[in-house]
């Protein structure tokens, strides 16, 4: 399915800003590999080279232009460097895109997800009525994250994704266009 989505260029707050990948984001995705999570669940590359990183890079630019969605770097707003990644990817029901985040380990526990979240969101319902994420019943950092940004649970999809030989159960939160935005 494609769309007609364009990319949002800067979408800053003061504290973190989404921006498109550069290739001098190689380390922010060198420290991503080190994360197993992070690997099984994205295209990270686990055993990382340069010309990997550069390629995860790529990859990102090239979901804008096949159509599957928008990728940004999550960056630190004050040097610029890139800190982890959001998405907003497609989904088979129109007007429906699925969200998609991630920092580094060395950038958690600073509250950057919770604004990139709710920076990616606020545009991204500007074109979808609905935007969903998926989460394991086990990542309380990241169901914290979507109801700070008014995210509401909506049920459980068991053994829904597979991630090599393993299977996980996800969470099933939803914001849609007409919901409340961020509680403070």
């Amino acid at each position: 399915m494609t769309t007609d989505l364009a990319c949002p260029g800067d979408l800053p707050d003061g504290t973190v800003r989404l921006r498109p990948w550069t290739p001098d984001d190689v380390a922010c995705v060198e420290e991503a590999a080190t994360d197993r999570r992070i690997v099984e669940a994205t295209t990270v590359p686990g055993q990382y080279t340069p010309a990997e990183g550069l390629a995860f890079i790529h990859r990102q630019h090239g979901r804008l232009v096949s159509g599957q969605g928008v990728s940004l770097a999550i960056a630190d707003h004050r040097t610029g460097e890139a800190r982890g990644l959001v998405i907003l990817q497609l989904r088979p029901q129109p007007g429906v895109a699925g969200l998609g985040y991630g920092l580094v380990p060395s950038a958690r526990r600073h509250g950057l997800a919770r604004r990139a979240v709710g920076l990616m969101t606020e545009w991204g319902l500007g074109t979808f009525a609905r935007i969903e994420a998926w989460v394991e019943p086990d990542n309380e950092a990241s169901q914290r994250v979507l109801a700070a940004n008014g995210f509401q649970q909506e049920g459980l999809l068991r053994s829904f994704l597979a991630f090599g030989s393993r299977r996980a159960d996800v969470l099933v939160y939803a914001r849609i266009r007409d919901a409340p935005g961020l509680r403070e």
